[in-house]
């Protein structure tokens, strides 16, 4: 699948409209994610999700649009403050800016779906870490709620982030979930 540049240019407008309104984009981080940013995949495999330029921030719109939409559903003690929420869908995923390159291998991305591949210059650690630290490093605060959301959104093999997270960290998970599940449901239906 390939978005229209017309669709990542509104994607990338609605991104950057709503992080500034919500006062969570600053300048510095806007100029170091960059193209990247804009270009970044959500995913490096073509059987995954959003694997293509303009994926990422297309997913996190998604997310951020399912989480919002579980949360108004709920009761109003349960809520969690939408803005809060949007940060956390909105920055969650950010460490992604840089991560991926193109593959370069023809055979490897017409025969295995393989689009892109990590970028092995970079520091490891998980994409939540690098969301937090490429945020953080560029004038963005967060609540501890917000911090342990993000950093707990990756996390599945930890019993302390399943059995204890916040509703903030649940919203965020379901979202993404949700997410993921109706990336994959376009693509098959595109391919089909």
């Amino acid at each position: 699948m390939v978005l229209e540049k017309e669709r990542i240019v509104a994607n990338t407008k609605k991104y950057f409209d709503t992080a500034t309104k919500l006062g969570f984009m600053t300048e510095e981080l806007m100029a170091f994610l960059g193209e990247d940013f804009i270009k970044a995949p959500a995913s490096t495999m073509a059987d995954l999700h959003n694997a293509f330029e303009g994926g990422l921030v297309e997913h996190l719109l998604t997310v951020a649009k399912y989480a919002v939409l579980v949360n108004k559903s709920l009761p109003d003690d349960e809520k969690v403050d939408q803005d809060s929420l949007l940060k956390v869908c909105l920055l969650h995923q950010i460490g992604k800016a840089k991560l991926y390159k193109p593959c370069e291998s023809e055979w490897h991305r017409t025969n295995i779906g393989k689009m892109y591949e990590f970028n092995d210059d970079m520091v490891s650690m998980r994409v939540a870490e690098r969301s937090i630290y490429y945020a953080t490093s560029n004038g963005v605060t967060f609540t501890e709620e917000e911090y342990v959301a993000i950093l707990n959104a990756d996390k599945t093999d930890d019993k302390m982030s399943t059995y204890h997270n916040s509703m903030l960290g649940e919203l965020l998970k379901l979202g993404s979930i949700l997410a993921v599940k109706s990336e994959q449901k376009k693509k098959w239906w595109i391919l089909n």
